[in-house]
């Protein structure tokens, strides 16, 4: 899959074409720096204009905030259920403008299986408290993105797509004063094209990290600041497919949630079916990434899902029609980092905030981005910036009401990887001691280091009887194809083997999980050597979470690459 990338854009980012390669790097001036158009930067962003307008700050003394997203429009690489708690919305959007977010329905039957087998389910009776949804809006989370953006550009921010935001910029005294804008333009040799357009650099008062699950600048930052959480992050996978099916009005909200099959009792995975519409139905499959069995076929397990009768009967008839992946931080509240740093802030998914019971984030993203408005716009008003001025976002990030729901399920994650009955009790404590139980930290191994040597009697990786390949199984390079991913193929590859004497051993230790792992087949192994077809990337990061060795880096390709989410 290959574009000619459209470069043209109307932005002040934008140096002229004619710009000399060598020369120095543009800088452009802001105050606020969003790195990322999720759902966090945006709340982040909205929440601080609004706040200083309620303040009686004057427009032409508020401050310049620019958002910048690396996809081709807003959106495009957002995924999520969604199932979307409201309570984010509180005090962040007015009555009006939440009775006019684009949702495709509300939550109006929950149901819980487990999966018994290739065959079989059991329904449990009644859906655990903790993760009762209804009257929950559903929706997209990718028109959820361009409604909130909207808003934000409404109130004076400034927000530019297709450009890459690939490292911070740092003074003498280690404070983060900036960022570099990538180049775009560039072959695959590295030397510029006709169409290239060199690196920018952006000063600003502070940046807000809002990259995502597993950003590339967030966790260098939180490595080289040492701001770790007290807990390995981990990760799941998660595919998803929209399914167009034959039209049912009576079905519109109805959402089914299950665990078990095809998961194992020690690997921790469920699914989820929604009914967002009369003619639409959402499916989705997450993995937890620290599985053992180097065999693992995340995007097999999905079609395998999708196969059992208990799901195959709610998208019966039915097409596939968008797919996407991206990975989920579940590590939880013991793996959040430290969410402020001298000159910078994290927010939503790169801080890991994430309910690791529900699988929800985007209310605690914006809760989160409410939190770090409040402490800006104190910081714009007296004009300190410091570390110690921004260090109140924390205790704002800490009692909202998402932080106390991190809290409460602190250790709920951490048992479904030893085994699932662990698991299941670590539910019911949470629920019965709201989270007190158990009041150890229950460790967890880094995703990585999880996997065992292949045996003799692991399964083999071929595709399951039961999977029969048709409009609601398509394989994997046709659901890459719907999920509309699309890179320059002339251009440096950005997914880079560091050392190919390391990807032998573990072709001959592991079988090269990495051909598994990968829900778009950017990884092949062709007579010995391990292929890597990068047009295909989803930008999940699963290969630079789960390789074995840590020999794989995942690098920015160009702005404005990747996959086109427009229904995710």
């Amino acid at each position: 899959m290959s574009d000619n990338t459209d470069t043209s854009a109307d932005s002040a980012l934008e140096p002229a074409a004619s710009a000399p390669a060598t020369a120095a790097p543009k800088t452009i001036q802001t105050d606020v720096l969003c790195v990322g158009a999720g759902p966090a930067s945006l709340a982040t962003a909205l929440s601080l204009l609004r706040t200083l307008k309620a303040r009686g700050v004057e427009a032409d003394k508020l401050p310049r905030v620019t958002i910048v997203e690396k996809s081709r429009r807003i959106g495009n690489h957002v995924l999520s259920g969604a199932v979307i708690d409201p309570a984010g919305f509180a005090g962040l959007l007015t009555e009006k403008e939440i009775a006019a977010i684009p949702i495709e329905a509300r939550v109006s039957k929950e149901s819980f299986y487990m999966l018994l087998g290739k065959q079989s389910h059991v329904a449990i009776p009644w859906v655990p408290p903790l993760m009762r949804a209804h009257g929950y809006p559903v929706g997209s989370l990718t028109k959820l993105t361009q409604y909130l953006a909207q808003l934000c550009e409404k109130e004076g921010a400034e927000i530019y797509t297709g450009f890459a935001v690939t490292q911070l910029i740092e003074d003498a005294q280690g404070r983060i004063t900036g960022a570099k804008i990538g180049a775009k333009g560039l072959a695959r040799d590295g030397t510029p094209k006709s169409n290239h357009l060199p690196e920018e650099e952006v000063s600003a008062k502070v940046v807000i990290l809002g990259e995502g699950a597993c950003g590339i600048l967030t966790d260098k930052l939180i490595k080289e600041k040492n701001l770790h959480g007290s807990r390995p992050q981990s990760y799941a996978l998660g595919i998803k497919e929209v399914l167009d099916v034959p039209a049912d009005e009576t079905r519109v909200g109805e959402i089914l949630h299950t665990f078990g099959h095809p998961a194992n009792l020690s690997t921790y995975g469920g699914g989820f079916v929604y009914r967002s519409s009369p003619t639409q139905v959402l499916v989705c499959y997450a993995c937890a990434l620290d599985y053992t069995n180097p065999t693992t076929d995340p995007h097999t397990l999905f079609r395998q899902f999708k196969a059992h009768p208990a799901i195959a009967a709610q998208i019966k008839g039915g097409k596939s029609v968008a797919y996407g992946a991206k990975v989920i931080p579940e590590g939880g509240f013991y793996s959040v980092p430290k969410v402020v740093a001298d000159g910078a802030l994290i927010v939503g998914d790169g801080a890991g905030l994430v309910d690791t019971l529900r699988i929800k984030g985007v209310h605690i993203a914006l809760q989160a981005g409410a939190a770090a408005a409040a402490t800006l716009a104190d910081c714009w008003q007296t004009g300190d910036f410091s570390r110690a001025a921004l260090a109140p976002y924390t205790t704002r990030l800490q009692a909202t009401t998402g932080w106390r729901q991190l809290k409460r399920v602190k250790n709920v994650r951490a048992p479904f990887s030893k085994h699932l009955v662990l698991g299941v009790a670590s539910v019911g404590y949470a629920w019965l001691t709201n989270g007190l139980f158990p009041f150890w930290r229950v460790g967890l191994e880094e995703d990585h280091a999880t996997l065992r040597p292949r045996r003799n009697g692991d399964a083999s990786p071929a595709i399951p009887p039961e999977i029969v390949p048709g409009p609601t199984s398509p394989d994997r390079l046709t659901d890459v194809f719907m999920s509309g991913t699309i890179h320059d193929e002339d251009q440096p590859c950005h997914l880079k083997i560091k050392d190919r004497t390391k990807c032998a051993e573990c072709i001959e230790k592991y079988d090269a999980p990495c051909q598994r792992f990968c829900p778009a087949e950017v990884y092949r192994l062709e007579d010995g050597v391990i292929h890597v077809d990068f047009s295909n990337c989803l930008h999940c990061k699963t290969c630079q979470i789960k390789d074995p060795y840590q020999n794989i880096v995942w690098n920015f390709p160009q702005g404005g690459d990747g996959p086109r989410y427009t229904r995710m």
